[in-house]
Protein backbone atom coordinates (compact mmCIF):
# COMPACT_ATOMS: atom_id res chain seq x y z
CA UNK A 1 0.00 0.00 0.00
CA UNK A 2 0.95 3.38 0.24
CA UNK A 3 2.18 3.43 3.53
CA UNK A 4 4.99 1.58 2.22
CA UNK A 5 6.18 4.01 0.16
CA UNK A 6 10.24 5.39 0.96
CA UNK A 7 11.20 8.76 1.41
CA UNK A 8 13.41 8.62 -1.75
CA UNK A 9 10.66 7.91 -3.81
CA UNK A 10 8.41 10.68 -2.24
CA UNK A 11 10.76 13.02 -2.97
CA UNK A 12 11.51 11.42 -6.86
CA UNK A 13 7.33 11.81 -7.11
CA UNK A 14 7.01 15.44 -6.24
CA UNK A 15 9.95 16.55 -8.90
CA UNK A 16 8.54 14.46 -11.44
CA UNK A 17 5.13 15.96 -10.82
CA UNK A 18 7.23 19.71 -10.72
CA UNK A 19 5.54 20.36 -7.10
CA UNK A 20 6.62 23.18 -6.06
CA UNK A 21 7.85 22.35 -2.85
CA UNK A 22 10.92 20.27 -4.36
CA UNK A 23 13.07 21.64 -7.56
CA UNK A 24 15.73 20.15 -9.82
CA UNK A 25 18.63 22.19 -9.49
CA UNK A 26 19.21 22.57 -12.95
CA UNK A 27 23.15 23.30 -12.64
CA UNK A 28 23.89 19.62 -11.42
CA UNK A 29 22.80 16.08 -11.97
CA UNK A 30 20.65 14.66 -9.67
CA UNK A 31 20.89 17.49 -7.26
CA UNK A 32 17.47 19.11 -5.85
CA UNK A 33 16.13 21.51 -3.82
CA UNK A 34 13.50 21.47 -0.65
CA UNK A 35 11.76 25.33 -1.35
CA UNK A 36 9.15 24.54 0.89
CA UNK A 37 10.63 22.76 4.25
CA UNK A 38 7.18 22.50 6.42
CA UNK A 39 4.81 22.17 3.60
CA UNK A 40 7.06 19.07 2.33
CA UNK A 41 7.12 17.35 5.98
CA UNK A 42 3.50 17.84 6.52
CA UNK A 43 2.24 16.16 2.88
CA UNK A 44 4.80 13.69 3.96
CA UNK A 45 3.42 13.08 7.55
CA UNK A 46 -0.27 12.81 5.56
CA UNK A 47 1.22 10.03 3.09
CA UNK A 48 2.67 7.82 5.81
CA UNK A 49 -0.45 8.43 8.45
CA UNK A 50 2.23 10.63 10.76
CA UNK A 51 0.09 13.75 11.92
CA UNK A 52 3.05 15.16 13.72
CA UNK A 53 5.83 14.86 10.93
CA UNK A 54 8.22 17.91 10.87
CA UNK A 55 10.93 18.69 8.75
CA UNK A 56 13.29 18.15 11.65
CA UNK A 57 12.41 14.03 11.34
CA UNK A 58 12.25 14.29 7.65
CA UNK A 59 15.69 15.32 7.63
CA UNK A 60 16.80 12.53 9.97
CA UNK A 61 15.49 10.12 7.33
CA UNK A 62 17.20 11.92 4.71
CA UNK A 63 20.63 11.39 7.17
CA UNK A 64 19.86 7.69 7.30
CA UNK A 65 20.15 7.56 3.76
CA UNK A 66 23.71 9.54 3.60
CA UNK A 67 24.71 5.92 4.72
CA UNK A 68 23.27 4.15 2.58
CA UNK A 69 24.71 6.00 -0.47
CA UNK A 70 20.89 6.64 -1.38
CA UNK A 71 20.71 10.66 -0.98
CA UNK A 72 23.71 13.47 0.53
CA UNK A 73 23.57 16.45 1.36
CA UNK A 74 25.33 19.26 -0.58
CA UNK A 75 27.79 21.22 1.54
CA UNK A 76 27.35 24.72 1.82
CA UNK A 77 23.51 25.03 0.42
CA UNK A 78 20.87 25.43 2.68
CA UNK A 79 17.70 22.33 1.65
CA UNK A 80 19.69 20.72 -1.01
CA UNK A 81 20.83 17.24 -1.75
CA UNK A 82 21.81 14.95 -4.28
CA UNK A 83 20.37 11.41 -5.24
CA UNK A 84 23.48 9.23 -5.87
CA UNK A 85 22.11 6.85 -8.06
Amino acid sequence: GNSQIQLWQFLLELLADEDPCVSWEPTSYGEFQVNAPDELAQRWGRRKNKPNMNYDKLSRALRYYYEKNIITKIPGKRFTYKFDF
